[in-house]
């Protein structure tokens, strides 16, 4: 079984080094008040701070925005939903 949670790195050795994606992976945001925080590729990452030669820009309910040379990687906590408004029924 696969845990969702655990960092890519941890428990697979090399062969799961080598099978780990290059992009990185939004697995959780906190947000409150007082703190926006965002869980990538198993590290806690506090707004401003750097993560993979970036610098963590923004953060939302799944959304965590990562700054680069002057250009944004917007990561999607569900990449592969896409979300559609929903229709009303007809009466």
């Amino acid at each position: 079984m696969v845990d969702p949670m655990r960092p890519a790195a941890a428990g697979g050795g090399e062969a799961a080094a080598a099978a780990a994606p290059s992009a990185a992976r939004l697995q959780a945001v906190i947000t409150s008040p007082q703190r926006r925080l965002a869980l990538i590729d198993g590290s806690i990452v506090p707004l401003g701070a750097a993560v993979r030669d970036a610098t963590l820009s923004g953060v939302s309910d799944s959304v965590a925005v990562l700054k680069k040379n002057g250009e944004r990687d917007v990561l999607l906590m569900h990449p592969g939903i896409d979300k559609k408004p929903s229709r009303r029924e007809q009466p």
